[in-house]
C-alpha cells in the first residue's frame, strides 16, 4: 500500500469492519477511562482480542475484514505526522536535552536489539528468526523492511513488533516505579525506543512533552536501527 494511492473503496462490509473497529475501540478506550486508567485495559490489546475472536468465532476470513482494515491502516500511517506537533511545541526543551538524548538513543538502540539477538542464541534459534527479533523494537513498516532486508521473517516481525509495543505499556508503568523514573523526558525516550508507535501514542496521551520525547526517540531508534542491523546481518 502506496501513501500517494487510495486503497481499494471498502464496501458496505469494509464499512461495517471499519466502524465497528473504531467504535470498538471507542468503547474499550472509555472503560479504561472508569478503570482509573489502567494500563491492563489497554484498548489495542483488547480491541485486537475481541476482532481475531469475532472473526474466528464466525470463520470470517481476514482478507474481508481487510476490505475495512486497509482504510484504517492508510488513516494511521497519514495521522503519523501529528507526532511532529508536540515534537515542535517542545523543540526548546530537547534541544536543552540534545546530548543526553543522543547518548541514551545510541545505548538504547544498541540494547533494544542486541538483547533480543543474544536471547535468541541463547535459545538456539535459526538465523531467520534471530534476524527477525532483531526488528522487535522499530516501527512495523519499518521493521517488514528491515526483516527483508536482513533475512528475517517480514510478517514475523510486524507481529514480534504489535507484541513488543503492547507488552511494553503495560509493564512500563510498574518499572518506572520500581527504578524510580519520574522525569517525563526520560519516560518518553524509554517508550519511544521500546515500544516505538504503540508507547508513543501512549506517551502524547499522557503529556505533550513525554510524548515529544517518546516520538523522537521513535524516529531515531528506527533510523538508527535500519542503518545498522544490515551491516550487522551481512
Amino acid at each position: 500500500m502506496r501513501l500517494t494511492e487510495l486503497p481499494a473503496w471498502p464496501g458496505l462490509e469494509g464499512l461495517f469492519w471499519l466502524l465497528l473497529t473504531l467504535a470498538l475501540y471507542r468503547g474499550l478506550s472509555m472503560l479504561r477511562a472508569r478503570l482509573q486508567e489502567t494500563a491492563w485495559a489497554q484498548p489495542l490489546i483488547w480491541g485486537a482480542i475481541l476482532i481475531a475472536a469475532l472473526l474466528v468465532g464466525l470463520d470470517i476470513e481476514l482478507a474481508r475484514y481487510q476490505l475495512g482494515g486497509d482504510w484504517l491502516i492508510y488513516i494511521l500511517a497519514l495521522s503519523t505526522v501529528s507526532i511532529g506537533v508536540p515534537i515542535y511545541d517542545n523543540r526548546h526543551v530537547i534541544r536543552a536535552a540534545a546530548v543526553p538524548f543522543l547518548a541514551a538513543m545510541c545505548v538504547g538502540s544498541a540494547l533494544a536489539a542486541g538483547s533480543a539477538v543474544m536471547m535468541a542464541g541463547l535459545l538456539d534459534f535459526d538465523a531467520a528468526l534471530r534476524a527477525t527479533l532483531a526488528t522487535k523494537s522499530i516501527t512495523s513498516p519499518m521493521a517488514f523492511g528491515v526483516a527483508n532486508e536482513i533475512g528475517g521473517l517480514p510478517v514475523l516481525a510486524m507481529g514480534v513488533v504489535i507484541v513488543t509495543g503492547n507488552f511494553g505499556v503495560l509493564v512500563a508503568p510498574k518499572i518506572f516505579q520500581v527504578f524510580g523514573l519520574t522525569d517525563p523526558r526520560a519516560q518518553g525516550l524509554a517508550l519511544g525506543v521500546v515500544t516505538h508507535g504503540i508507547g508513543t501514542a501512549e506517551a502524547v496521551r499522557r503529556s505533550a512533552l513525554i510524548g515529544s520525547f517518546a516520538g523522537l526517540a521513535m524516529g531515531v531508534n528506527g533510523v538508527l536501527t535500519s542503518l545498522v542491523l544490515p551491516i550487522v546481518f551481512l
